[in-house]
């Protein structure tokens, strides 16, 4: 038990941090609809966005390299529909008007309409975001490093992360035809963990689970802070700062397509 609480514990705390900067696509949707009071809209866009996540890192976490080579060839046109969703998400976030006279900053926004269709928008903004999967792998393989440093007890998931991202490594690598694909990392895994430690695949569950959590109270209270305090701000500001973030989903969307373009070798 001491490694799953051990688990527990790093995955809510990384999930929570590493969550904070609002430069992603995510953190400006939800900074803007939580500008415009539509707090529900705001907490179904994060579920969304953490259900993908959860899967993400249990995928990472786990060592299901294979996957990640099936999934590699698509990379070109998930950038592509991605860029897609985020240019018009942007651009509709930039054309957002607020009529003074019936703007009320204190009001939360509880119109069933106006709150539609944020749980599948946070699936479809991280799941066609494929450095997400590498952020988290990267992310990851620093935080159980960190925590192996602190003798701290990961029931061996920092092995496991660690020849996930070599092997992934090596499928990135020039040489693929030199080089091949560890798969026995679970095994050797079984063999050298204690009688004691809890299956794998339990605790990789747990810290994705966790950290999953960790990204969704982050994003809660995030939103929750903002359209609270909303109206301490000027109209005109938050129309300005609206359009600024809808602008930088755009210019977020023309970097992915750009990426996928040089996937495809036109530039």
């Amino acid at each position: 038990m001491e490694s799953a609480l051990t688990i527990i514990i790093i995955g809510f705390v990384a999930g929570f941090i590493l969550s904070i900067p609002i430069a992603g696509p995510i953190n400006i949707l939800v900074t803007t609809n939580a500008l415009l009071g539509k707090l529900r809209y705001c907490i179904r866009v994060a579920i969304g966005a953490s259900v993908i996540e959860f899967f993400y890192v249990l995928i990472i976490v786990f060592g299901i390299v294979s996957l990640y080579q099936v999934y590699k060839p698509f990379v070109p046109y998930i950038l592509i529909v991605g860029s897609v969703i985020l240019i018009i998400v942007g651009i509709r976030v930039m054309k957002t008007k607020f009529d003074l006279t019936n703007v009320n900053l204190k009001n939360i926004v509880r119109d069933r309409i106006a709150n539609k269709g944020g749980f599948t928008t946070g699936i479809l903004i991280n799941i066609t975001n494929p450095s997400l999967f590498l952020g988290w792998l990267s992310s990851t393989f620093v935080i159980f490093s960190l925590a192996s440093s602190l003798n701290l007890n990961t029931g061996g998931l920092d092995l496991i992360v660690k020849e996930n991202l070599d092997s992934i490594k090596k499928i990135n690598s020039e040489n693929k035809l030199e080089q091949k694909v560890d798969n026995g990392i679970i095994e050797r895994f079984n063999n050298q963990s204690k009688p004691d430690e809890l299956n794998p695949i339990v605790l990789s569950l747990i810290y994705a689970a966790s950290l999953s959590i960790g990204s969704f109270i982050w994003l809660n209270f995030y939103t929750r802070f903002i359209v609270k305090f909303r109206n301490k701000l000027r109209i005109g500001l938050i129309s300005s700062i609206i359009r600024i973030l809808g602008f930088g989903l755009v210019l977020i969307g023309i970097y992915l397509a750009y990426n996928s373009i040089k996937m495809f070798g036109y530039v």
